[in-house]
């Protein structure tokens, strides 16, 4: 599947500033089933230096510099990838990994970032284990069990800022949106002993659509498959319906613009503008 995607982002300043060391995340993460057939990322006003740069979790980090005060930033992506997964199932897990909890021994330096729980609450876990018990410990029906529930009994909405509610408040309100709901399965998964991490990009979704946006999944990991991808939001498991941009422990991480700037009594605003049209390959 082919995906042409542009992505505006435009901050707009009350006064003129002097913007500090900017790290841009738009750059996907190309591995087996994705491949980046162009890329394009323009940057006004003109910075005065740039480095590209992998962080600790591989996202590909874009970090540009300035010298001048500016009363605006503007970030303009233009890329086309294709995907290139068909099955979301086409591996074989190691027997360990197979029934929870995951014995992560071999692993646990490597894992332990992604096992950890922020927050750790009493409801969340009970609701995990008891799920996980309704289908016998079994890692792959406990995953799909979890990603229908979300699905089917959680309300959905659309939040254009803010950071992800804490998974119980997401388990007690039953709504959310997609990174709500992505934080509230990790934290299930890591609750388990499952090895989950945040994951933020694009989707096909409804291409009809008048409005796009970035959307945000959980990944998992399982020795033998590596790491998959779940969309609570759909209700699916992903394959090729998905361009994962960034992925780390913490969604912080994920953020696609992360940097300040300096001017007193300033205010800003931010306006973006995301397009994709997507075809068969």
């Amino acid at each position: 599947m082919k995906f042409l995607i542009q992505h505006n982002t435009h901050y707009r300043y009350s006064r003129p500033v002097i913007l500090g060391p900017q790290d841009l995340r738009f750059y996907p993460r190309e591995d087996g089933s994705l491949r980046v057939i162009n890329f394009q990322l323009n940057i006004a006003p003109a910075p005065l230096g740039r480095n590209d740069h992998q962080d600790l979790e591989g996202n590909r980090v874009t970090q540009v510099w300035f010298e001048n005060e500016t009363d605006h930033f503007d970030i303009q992506l233009n890329m086309q990838v294709e995907t290139l997964r068909h099955n979301a199932f086409d591996f074989i897990l190691e027997p360990e990994a197979e029934v929870l909890p995951i014995n992560h021994v071999e692993d646990f330096i490597i894992t332990q970032g992604y096992l950890e729980r922020i927050e750790i609450d009493d409801t969340v876990t009970a609701f995990a284990t008891e799920l996980a018990r309704s289908v016998n410990n079994n890692t792959l029906d406990f995953l799909n069990a979890l990603n229908q529930k979300l699905f089917a009994d959680y309300n959905h909405i659309h939040r254009d800022s803010g950071v992800p509610q804490s998974p119980a408040h997401t388990l007690q309100t039953r709504h959310g949106a997609c990174r709500d709901l992505a934080v509230l399965f990790i934290d299930c998964c890591r609750s388990v002993g499952i090895a989950a991490r945040f994951a933020s990009g694009y989707q096909k979704g409804d291409i009809q659509s008048e409005r796009r946006h970035l959307h945000a999944w959980p990944e998992i990991y399982l020795p033998g498959a590596g790491w998959i991808g779940f969309d609570p939001t759909h209700g699916i498991a992903i394959a090729d319906t998905h361009v994962t941009i960034a992925a780390a422990a913490h969604s912080r991480d994920t953020m696609p613009v992360i940097g300040n700037f300096n001017g007193k009594g300033v205010s800003s605003t931010l306006k973006y503008m995301v397009q994709i049209q997507v075809s068969e390959s």
